[in-house]
């Protein structure tokens, strides 16, 4: 990579952080469907063209970071040599902690199609790579219940304060309770 283009990936990186946190400290003080884009790139520093070189519209902030912090997780697992359900889980909660005020603004900004959307294929990966489910009706039916149960879960702890750790509430998740 030459010199130049190196840097302006540098300044185009720059640029989207100075835009994440803008973003993020305007939904502290007002609604996200309230925030224009005129505000964010003015409390970035930079020009709406800036802005509109790099993203459509707010949403896709919020949802490059969602992504990439799903990235990171499928990273993690991929990197691990323990690969039980319980370990699974804690890493999914312990990544949640870990950025949980991008999630906190992605669920207020009602994108939950888009957490959702990570978590299936974030259940995909484990049943194909980790728990080697085939294709089928009942390996569909486990990915959607699997990413349902995750993503209720997570919301539910992030609306009660996190006050239980990832470990916790990967206990919660994984360990068998009696029907009723």
């Amino acid at each position: 990579m030459t010199e130049q283009r190196t840097s302006e990936k540098k300044t185009e990186t720059m640029t989207k952080e100075c835009l994440y946190t803008a973003l993020l400290l305007l939904m502290e003080k007002k609604p996200y469907e309230e925030i224009t884009i005129t505000e964010i790139a003015k409390k970035a520093g930079v020009s709406r063209m800036s802005y509109y070189r790099l993203y459509k519209s707010k949403d896709d902030i919020l949802a490059q970071y969602a992504d990439e912090v799903f990235g990171e997780l499928l990273e993690r697992i991929r990197r691990s040599h323990t690969l039980d359900r319980l370990w699974l889980a804690e890493e999914i909660f312990r990544i949640c902690g870990e950025h949980h005020i991008l999630l906190k603004n992605v669920f207020h900004a009602k994108m939950y199609d888009r957490i959702l959307e990570n978590l299936l294929h974030y259940c995909r990966y484990l049943a194909e790579h980790v728990l080697g489910m085939e294709e089928g009706k009942d390996t569909e039916y486990w990915i959607y219940g699997e990413a349902g149960r995750f993503g209720m879960l997570i919301l539910h702890w992030m609306e009660s304060g996190m006050k239980e750790t990832p470990e916790e509430m990967a206990r919660f998740l994984t360990e068998d309770r009696p029907p009723f």
